[in-house]
């Protein structure tokens, strides 16, 4: 929907566009060989031009704001064709984390694979982190493994082993995980000042959705801090086992 803005400043451009057309049009019937029909046509013709010039500079600078205020207001930084695009940007991120990872995810199995030393690393040195993701036994995540024409148990698995991935990282440091039993969250990974988050899509891999970037003083970054924390602390959605 448009903004009152633009459409009054349609508006005042249109009737501009028309009291141009009008002066020409008195100008042709008072005769433009006439030094007063010389002078309402050149006015209007001038005027015309002018709400063109206008009209296309104004659509230019709407578009220029709207992306502005995507981009300063919501802290939209990155979009990403796929998660793994995504995950260069991420570990540039982690390689300079120093206070809080967040995470909803299923299993994080390439996470895991390549990041352990790091993070392992990360949580020595005192940064908290806390992940949630979906029961291992939950019969929801049979439905999504067939969404993503995985075998059936291959993302239990992969949980079941982020489990016991957390489990081992708790002896050097304050790591949490939760879990729910309902429908599959969005992916959400949090590295203090960056916010990555995205779908999970009917029939492609995780790694092949599109995910965006949101950065800190921000609301979209404000919103997905909130929706975190919200999840986080519903001990009626959220439980410490499975």
């Amino acid at each position: 929907m448009k903004k009152i803005e633009e459409l009054n400043a349609n508006a005042v451009n249109l009737i501009t566009f028309f009291s141009g057309i009008i002066l020409v049009l008195i100008a042709i019937l008072v005769n433009i060989e006439k030094p007063i029909g010389l002078l309402l046509i050149s006015i209007g013709t001038s005027i015309i031009a002018s709400s063109i010039v206008v009209y296309l500079s104004s659509k230019y600078l709407f578009k220029q704001n709207k992306i502005k205020e995507i981009i300063e207001k919501w802290g939209l930084s990155g979009i990403y064709r796929t998660r793994a695009e995504m995950n260069l940007s991420c570990n540039d991120q982690l390689n300079v984390a120093k206070c809080n990872i967040d995470i909803i995810a299923f299993g994080l199995k390439g996470f895991r694979e390549t990041q352990t030393d790091l993070v392992l690393s990360k949580v020595k040195s005192g940064i908290n982190i806390r992940i949630i993701t979906i029961n291992p036994n939950s019969s929801l995540l049979t439905h999504r493994e067939k969404d993503e024409g995985e075998v059936v148990g291959q993302i239990k698995n992969t949980i079941l082993q982020l489990d016991k991935w957390v489990f081992d990282l708790k002896k050097y440091g304050n790591v949490k995980i939760k879990y729910y039993d309902t429908l599959p969250f969005d992916f959400y990974f949090r590295i203090d000042n960056k916010i990555y988050v995205g779908p999970y899509l009917y029939g492609q891999s995780s790694q092949q959705t599109i995910s965006y970037e949101f950065s800190i003083n921000s609301q979209g970054f404000d919103y997905y801090i909130s929706y975190f924390e919200k999840l986080w602390n519903d001990n009626n959605l959220l439980k410490d086992n499975y």
